[in-house]
């Protein structure tokens, strides 16, 4: 191992900042998955297929085989593309959202630091695989496998993308995904996703607000009907900007993003601008009963209120959170729902509670669909090998770990959730409050702790060459 070690030192020596290069080049392609423009060999729209199309055409450019896969995924192999290990990162984005420092899509260098929409989340891991490849075909390390490289477009809405995968294609026969922290993620939360509607009543005209339902929504607004915007702004007050519409007040409420899975860290605008609309006095009917309904649905992020709140030691609280409110053609305003489910939770009981829940607040339940949680015992040798190696690596013991956040072994049968973040990393660049997350503003990436990375990962790579059969 330390003479691989050497090797990769040498590596990266000569290729470290041609790789930052490239996350950079990636990350300035704007990619939010979109199946509503999606078009033939374009099923997540065309900013994802043109960021595919960019990213094997890079592959074949390195000298690596591909396949597109009917614009679902890429793949990019080196060696028998059957019998290999994988590593599968995915190319979309969360949209930008609003109160970036540095440009969402300038994959910006700041000292050791890159900023930008998508830097950490995930393009970056694609960057990896690839070199990755690279550093075991150019020192003409003999492996048993082949590697294959998976780029996935639609990780962030759904997972379409790995699922078309593995209903087609040939599953590797392990896959390593870079999505979350080191040492080894063993357990991660079930969900349940879905949609509700609700009457706005006659006073409003519309309600909006957020724009990916796995991130805690940063922005809403409300356009009124009647109630001119001179009377409603004594009601408004920090967070909120009052302006005169067609037919009456536009409100706009400025939250604060987060991922879904860790909601604590957010304020939802949607909540904001409901519970202001609630508690003005400027509504009456059912105007002002879809107000009430809507800010108590968002109001609670662990699921008390709609009776789902369950917590068991692994992983921790179940979470629920209200990310995007649109209007619907039959003028309907429509709630998504994001839950990750505590391996406690009862996923069928869970479904029946929050229908009751939502019913009684005056909702219909649109679409309301649950996946199970990802498990593998702790004490697998698969786990352990990596968790040992890791220990080995950085001369630091931690145990395996569990996360509300969902990744692709949610549609892989054979994979471990393996880095790329280190739990001990402090340094960050100089940015406000709650900037500097993937789905925040001003996402960003260490670059030393990337390099880093790419070393425990070629090494894993190796370590389960050997053992695998």
């Amino acid at each position: 191992m330390n003479e691989l070690r050497k090797k990769i030192a040498a590596f990266l020596e000569e290729n470290r900042e041609a790789m930052i290069a490239d996350i950079q080049a990636f990350a300035r392609i704007r990619s939010v998955s979109q199946a509503a423009k999606a078009e033939e060999n374009a099923p997540f729209g065309p900013e994802c297929r043109q960021m595919l199309d960019f990213a094997l055409a890079y592959a074949k450019e390195m000298g690596f085989d591909t396949a597109d896969h009917e614009g679902y995924m890429g793949s990019a192999i080196l060696g028998d593309a059957n019998n290999a290990i994988g590593i599968v990162g995915h190319l979309d984005v969360v949209p930008e959202g609003d109160q970036w420092v540095y440009p969402p899509y300038g994959a910006t260098r700041v000292g050791d630091f890159l900023i930008g929409r998508g830097v950490s989340d995930n393009k970056s891991a694609v960057i990896l695989g690839l070199y990755l490849m690279k550093f075991f075909r150019d020192n003409q390390i003999s492996l048993k496998h082949g590697i294959r490289v998976l780029m996935g477009c639609s990780e962030e809405t759904g997972m379409q993308d790995l699922h078309y995968y593995m209903q087609h294609y040939p599953e590797p026969l392990l896959t390593l995904v870079p999505d979350a922290a080191f040492p080894v993620n063993y357990a991660q939360k079930g969900s349940m996703s879905g949609s509700s509607s609700i009457a706005p009543g006659d006073q409003i005209v519309s309600f909006t607000g957020g724009e990916v339902r796995n991130m805690v929504p940063p922005h809403a607004r409300a356009a009124l009907r009647g109630i001119s915007a001179e009377k409603a702004a004594p009601f408004f007050g920090e967070g909120f900007t009052v302006t005169q519409g067609d037919e009456g007040a536009v409100i706009t409420a400025q939250g604060v993003a987060a991922h879904a899975a860790a909601p604590e860290g957010g304020k939802s605008a949607i909540l904001m601008l409901a519970r202001a609309l609630a508690d003005s006095g400027l509504l009456t009917g059912q105007s002002q009963a879809a107000m009430e309904g809507v800010a108590q649905m968002c109001s609670d992020y662990y699921g008390a209120n709609a009776g789902i709140n369950q917590e068991d030691p692994d992983t921790g609280k179940t979470t629920m959170v209200c990310g995007v409110a649109k209007m619907l053609k039959n003028g309907k305003i429509s709630l998504s729902l994001d839950c990750r489910l505590s391996l406690a939770s009862d996923q069928e009981a869970d479904k029946a509670a929050y229908t009751a829940y939502a019913n009684s607040l005056g909702f219909t339940v649109d679409q309301l669909k649950s996946t199970p949680p990802v498990y593998m015992d702790k004490n697998d040798p698969r786990v352990q090998r990596l968790t040992d190696l890791y220990a080995d690596f950085t001369g630091q013991r931690l145990e395996p770990y569990t996360m509300g956040g969902g990744t692709y072994s949610r549609e892989l049968t054979r994979s471990l959730t393996f880095g790329p973040g280190f739990p001990d990393l402090t340094a960050r660049p100089d940015l406000p409050a709650n900037h500097g997350g993937a789905h925040g503003p001003d996402e960003f990436m260490h670059i030393p702790s990337f390099l880093r990375a790419f070393e425990l990962y070629c090494c894993a790579v190796k370590e389960l060459d050997d053992i695998l059969e």
